[in-house]
């Protein structure tokens, strides 16, 4: 019962942080604002932004054939999309389950499944957090320690390699031998590296032609946009969260609000609507 009500209570919370957020951007940036940016926004770069993200999803694929033991590209093309889409709209990341349950349909152990998901999660977190830390460098000029921490935090992952080594299960152990060898781990970080700088780069050729934002500037907000994903709470569809991580280090870089708010907004909105689009396409394309 006390599980019931504290789940309740987080999704009031979820819906206050997107109500809250929706109505800080109509107090500060207004509607009629908003539309008038949207005018600015080319066809074009939409579309090379849209071809850049599905890049992004293809790269995140090939990590699935690595450690999993499906190796059609189709499906787990669908996989990737699906399992996406439904972290994004679903709250608390409850769509993390998806992934466990298509690939129970075919046929895979929850134990196999989960070694190949919390794996792949922590490149995710281990590699957005390279990505941010390298851009900070970058933005402060500092290309030295950006070169160099880029090169040395591979060995974040071998020594992890190392340390797993010690746990004495037979499955795991088997998938550490097989899975994770050190072809396998830098080739994980590379993928993992080169999905997040797909991911970032497309969102900047969203931005409407009059919003003054650099390119290092959109891809360091974007990365700070998706460390707020780790969040225990988030608003709905991340409507609040992720634009308040997004706006609160621009406004730090000295960003004005106003520039910072309505950035935030046009690259969530892209990521919705790209997201929900490549689901409805792998719904129509590849069903059979």
């Amino acid at each position: 019962m006390k599980n019931k009500y504290l789940k309740i209570f987080e999704l009031l919370i979820s819906i206050a942080l997107s109500f809250g957020f929706i109505y800080i951007f109509y107090k500060i940036i207004g509607f009629k604002t908003f539309l008038k940016f949207l005018k600015e926004v080319s066809i074009i770069n939409v579309l090379i932004a849209f071809f850049i993200y599905t890049l992004s999803y293809i790269t995140r694929t090939y990590r699935w054939k690595i450690t999993l033991s499906i190796k059609e590209f189709k499906k787990l093309f669908k996989l990737t999309v699906y399992n996406t889409v439904f972290n994004i709209f679903l709250p608390f990341r409850t769509g993390e389950l998806s992934f466990f349950y298509m690939l129970k349909k075919e046929n895979v152990p929850i134990k196999d499944s989960a070694l190949s998901f919390f794996t792949v999660r922590i490149f995710d977190a281990l590699s957005l957090g390279t990505v941010f830390l390298v851009s900070l460098f970058l933005y402060k000029g500092l290309i030295l320690y950006a070169g160099l921490f880029f090169l040395l935090s591979p060995l974040i992952f071998y020594i992890l390699k190392y340390l797993t080594g010690f746990i004495k299960n037979e499955k795991f152990q088997k998938f550490h031998s097989e899975v994770l060898s050190l072809k396998n781990l830098l080739t994980l970080y590379l993928l993992s590296i080169l999905t997040y700088i797909l991911k970032f780069s497309s969102f900047y050729f969203v931005l409407p032609k009059n919003i003054n934002l650099s390119f290092i500037e959109n891809f360091f907000a974007s990365a700070m946009g998706d460390l707020t994903t780790i969040l225990p709470i988030n608003g709905f569809a991340g409507i609040g969260t992720y634009e308040a991580g997004y706006i609160g280090i621009l406004v730090f870089l000295g960003v004005d609000k106003e520039t910072a708010i309505l950035s935030s907004v046009f690259v969530h909105i892209f990521i919705l609507t790209s997201s929900a689009l490549l689901s409805l396409l792998c719904y129509l394309l590849l069903r059979k």
